[in-house]
């Protein structure tokens, strides 16, 4: 499960995030000895029950908060009512503990 997911998504949006991780042009982790993710949607929640999973090259530099997953990818979601797209993304700034406008 990812970090205190299960505090925050329900399985099937934890689900989606993953996927979002894993299908893109540079992905940021993959499931071992597995196939590419399955884009049909009904099989997003439930992609990576019980596999194993790893970061990839970039995943690790994400980790490392050496990379920006937003240069290497599209970024097109709705997270609480707000459209994030690579020229309008939220950030948070640690420091401040508060949200840093696009």
């Amino acid at each position: 499960m990812l970090w205190g997911a299960e505090d925050t998504y329900d399985k099937r949006e934890a689900g989606e995030l993953l996927f979002d991780l894993a299908d893109c042009k540079a992905p940021a982790i993959f499931e071992l000895g597995e196939t590419p993710p399955d884009s049909r949607e009904e099989n997003r929640p439930v992609q990576y029950k019980g596999g194993l999973l790893a970061l990839t090259e970039l995943g690790r530099a994400l980790w490392a908060c050496e990379e920006d997953f937003s240069r290497h990818n599209t970024i097109k979601r709705w997270w609480g009512g707000t459209e994030l797209t690579n020229e309008r993304l939220w950030r948070w700034d640690d420091e401040s503990r508060s949200l840093i406008a696009p």
